[in-house]
């Protein structure tokens, strides 16, 4: 039996989203039983939620539907550390306006893929307060700029731009491994939030 070639790649989209969602369940679980290294960790995290974000855009194509995936492949019974994770990259649940706006993803995968996961990659360190040193975090903001510089995202006067700027100039003032203060966690936690969620609303201008 043969079936249609659109059908068969949304099986192999699918298959590819559930396998990386599974691969980030037991990384997370790994990494919090303390068996793995933060930086292996955080590196292979970033990498799955950039592979994550790039299959819901082509998934896209294919009127999928997220909560339908979820329910028949049991993915809260299964995986419910990587469907947290999944959760964070689609935007939170109670605000529509920064949910990411997938069918504008398709036209530029990698750079919002890669913006998204290093968002989500910062605020991940700064809630494990333990860990959160100007030497682990900084490279994260640099990506980001770079992302936006680059590729001519936003302009160079635009708040978000600035704003990371001025958090890196910032890092760059401090030693290596210098952890963040409670009040300088709070607050660029706040603004990388921000940062995402302004992200998410002016895809659709990208």
């Amino acid at each position: 039996m043969t079936f249609p070639p659109n059908l068969t790649k949304r099986w192999e989209l699918e298959g590819q989203l559930f396998a990386t969602i599974g691969t980030l369940d037991l990384l997370s679980r790994t990494y919090e039983k303390g068996e793995l290294d933060p930086n292996i960790f955080h590196k292979q995290h970033k990498n799955l939620l950039t592979t994550i974000v790039a299959i819901r855009a082509k998934l896209e194509t294919y009127q999928f539907d997220l909560d339908d995936f979820i329910r028949e492949e049991k993915i809260d019974q299964q995986y419910p550390h990587g469907l947290e994770k999944l959760r964070i990259t689609e935007g939170t649940d109670d605000n529509a306006r920064n949910r990411i706006d997938y069918s504008q993803i398709k036209k530029l995968p990698k750079i919002a893929a890669e913006f998204v996961a290093n968002a989500i990659e910062v605020l991940d360190l700064l809630r494990l307060e333990a860990i959160a040193t100007v030497d682990r975090i900084l490279p994260y903001l640099d990506e980001l700029h770079a992302i936006l510089t680059e590729a001519h995202v936003y302009g160079s006067n635009h708040w978000v731009t600035r704003d990371i700027d001025e958090w890196i100039k910032w890092m760059d003032r401090q030693k290596p491994g210098q952890l963040l203060r409670q009040d300088e966690l709070k607050k660029l936690e706040l603004q990388t939030a921000r940062w995402l969620s302004d992200f998410r609303r002016e895809l659709a201008n990208l």
